[in-house]
């Protein structure tokens, strides 16, 4: 009993230490299990960029135990048991996990975001483009494990783990097998299991805030938000009328200022730090990203149509962007990405061996496995 008791005492900061370091050995043997499939960059990204949520380790262990303190005193129970610390470590195992099988991540995208299955049409017009597509290849294509349509009128495609979305806009055009050959050359490499990794460190994110796709124009179809302070400015009003008992305000002005401490620790709880602290080195990285998925796509024999709805859809929504290199824009600027892909045209014309896009071999080819 003596054991117990002291284990019990043991501080919380020691306690969620251990988890810690069990956490960590964890993805990183996961991460060298799956070394073959990731480049030693990406893996370096990766870990740099959860030592960056560290402080939000913390402030969810701050929070967690706040919660758990005042249930104890409700409950008249002083012992909080130290298994329910595993709910501060939860994002970033699910984030490791997602490494391995992004399982799950499909149906939250979709949920989240609106999505609906596929009509029979849109089911047609699928798989007429990826007959299209597979005509053009010497090996299977890497599809997608599900995917689903969003109602929106704009063109445009994503990926997060091994699920491909397609917007409506985009399945009325005649550009689907260009874009789906585009969202292939993300889908047959590691790019969809770290975008679903790096969602997951954030609680409730935009479920379009970090998907890859050919142009990237969908926004969520939501109603405007309120302001993230919205309850804590409708506390402080209530604050400031407070008319009661002059002897009870020094308590109303500590609850006050504790709730509003205590929001703005929950608001830093959600996480994204470490990816904010990172997103110079993820910008340059999808970026590149993009251009890869655009050299498998025009090795697919689709290089003259992916330009020609780059030029149509998405170079309209191009804009200055200063010390681009210092921001997390995971696209090229679309002229640029148009540029190559003429010219891979141009290359593919002059030779009958094929397209050839940095330094790739020529011919239809799998897509790029980084570290292979």
């Amino acid at each position: 009993m003596q054991d117990v008791h002291a284990a019990t005492k043991q501080p919380v900061l020691a306690r969620a230490r251990y988890h810690a370091k069990t956490v960590l050995a964890d993805i990183l043997a996961v991460l060298e299990r799956e070394r073959p499939y990731y480049s030693l960059g990406e893996i370096a990204m990766y870990l740099l960029t959860l030592i960056g949520e560290i402080p939000v380790i913390v402030a969810r262990l701050l929070v967690v135990s706040m919660v758990v303190a005042i249930v104890m005193v409700i409950k008249g129970d002083t012992n909080a048991s130290p298994d329910l610390l595993w709910i501060v470590l939860a994002p970033t195992m699910w984030s490791a996990l997602a490494l391995i099988v992004p399982v799950g991540s499909g149906w939250w995208w979709r949920t989240r975001s609106g999505g609906r299955r596929p009509s029979s049409r849109e089911q047609l017009g699928y798989k007429d483009a990826v007959e299209l597509l597979q005509a053009n290849s010497q090996t299977p294509l890497p599809l997608p494990d599900s995917w689903f349509v969003i109602d929106t009128p704009h063109p445009d495609a994503a990926v997060v783990g091994s699920t491909l979305m397609l917007s409506r806009g985009l399945l009325e055009t005649d550009h689907v097998p260009a874009v789906l050959a585009h969202e292939l050359g993300h889908l047959g490499t590691s790019d969809g299991r770290l975008t679903a990794a790096l969602n997951r460190l954030v609680i409730f994110t935009n479920p379009f805030a970090h998907s890859i796709g050919a142009a990237s124009a969908v926004e969520a179809q939501t109603a405007p938000a309120r302001p993230r302070d919205y309850w804590i400015t409708r506390t402080k009003e209530a604050h400031k009328r407070w008319e009661g008992p002059s002897e009870l305000e020094p308590m109303v002005d500590v609850a006050y200022g504790f709730l509003k401490v205590m929001f703005y620790v929950s608001l830093f709880a959600k996480g994204g730090l470490g990816l904010w602290l990172t997103k110079p080195a993820w910008g340059s990285y999808w970026r590149a990203r993009e251009y890869k998925a655009d050299a498998y796509a025009a090795n697919l024999g689709q290089a003259d149509e992916l330009a020609d709805f780059l030029e149509i859809h998405a170079l309209i929504h191009d804009h200055p962007i200063p010390f681009m290199w210092l921001t997390e824009r995971t696209h090229p600027p679309t002229e640029l990405r148009v540029d190559r892909l003429r010219n891979a045209l141009i290359g593919h014309r002059s030779s009958s061996a094929g397209p050839i896009i940095d330094g790739q071999l020529p011919g239809p080819t799998p897509p790029e496995t980084p570290g292979a």
